[in-house]
């Protein structure tokens, strides 16, 4: 590598003379020039490519299931695709609804936990996405989609069709993260065959959660907390202790309401971190888990 003195700079002098074939500092010049394009490239990309990205790099396969009105995007890991009795079904949570106080134009989040959390599972899986995520743009999708009516029956019920038909008719343990962890209560009602359902720092009273965080009421949705139905499978609430986003003291109604419901604070957890990072050992610990309270 070369730097050119300032008497001899002319409009055509690099400042920085060096050639990416040559080695030592010119090779490692390149390959630092090449960060900053790498990260422009994951900037520019939508968010269902970035999820697109993750899924295939996990090895997950990918297809898209018709349920009622809505189209859905299905990952399914290599395992999923065997003659196994039960299915694992991982479900998003809400993603970017709002952009400040307008409704996003795309819902779809960049950091799919619930789609990390299968990656990390050795047990048949899949992800089915909500209905309007991942550039699903059916004629149904409208901004109530994805914030106040998020979890109506409409979404619900096209979500619980494409689970039927995605997992060919298995027994079923429902995931859901998040506001994903809603939509599993409210699917588990709606489905056939449900070993279990385990959620992670899932908003299981959303009027609570709304009001705890002075959101807009989820007016156009269903609150599982205010369910009058029987849940007879094993539930697993996982919680972190110092969970800002879904507080814990948040969901104190729905285990009134169902109180054979498990719920587990994790120290040290918050609504991120380290759910991924653990997955491996507490999903195995949950499954055990279930298998006793089965």
């Amino acid at each position: 590598m070369q730097l050119a003195h300032r008497s001899q700079l002319t409009a055509s002098t690099p400042l920085i003379d060096f050639d990416p074939a040559a080695g030592g500092n010119g090779r490692m010049l390149h390959r630092l020039l090449l960060i900053p394009i790498a990260l422009l490239l994951h900037a520019c990309a939508s968010p269902s490519q970035l999820v697109d990205r993750i899924a295939s790099k996990a090895e997950l396969s990918r297809s898209v299931v018709i349920g009622t009105g809505y189209r859905h995007v299905v990952y399914a890991n290599a395992i999923a695709t065997t003659a196994s009795e039960t299915v694992f079904v991982y479900i998003e949570g809400d993603g970017r609804p709002w952009r400040g106080t307008r409704p996003a134009a795309d819902p779809t989040t960049r950091k799919p936990v619930a789609l990390q959390l299968l990656a990390e599972t050795r047990f048949p899986g899949i992800y089915v996405s909500r209905p309007c995520y991942q550039e699903m743009n059916d004629p149904g999708c409208t901004p109530s989609s994805w914030t106040d009516a998020r979890y109506s029956e409409a979404i619900v019920s096209s979500m619980a069709s494409a689970i039927g038909k995605a997992s060919g008719g298995r027994k079923l343990v429902l995931v859901g993260y998040s506001g994903g962890g809603t939509l599993a209560l409210l699917l588990a009602e709606r489905l056939a065959d449900v070993q279990g359902v385990i959620t992670i720092g899932a908003n299981l009273d959303t009027d609570a959660w709304t009001t705890k965080r002075n959101f807009l009421p989820l007016a156009g949705s269903i609150n599982p907390a205010m369910s009058q139905q029987a849940h007879p499978w094993p539930e697993i609430h996982l919680q972190g202790q110092h969970d800002i986003i879904v507080p814990p003291s948040t969901t104190e109604r729905y285990f009134e309401s169902y109180p054979r419901a498990q719920r587990e604070q994790v120290d040290g957890f918050d609504h991120v971190c380290c759910w991924v990072e653990e997955w491996r050992r507490m999903i195995e610990e949950a499954v055990s888990r279930l298998a006793a309270s089965g």
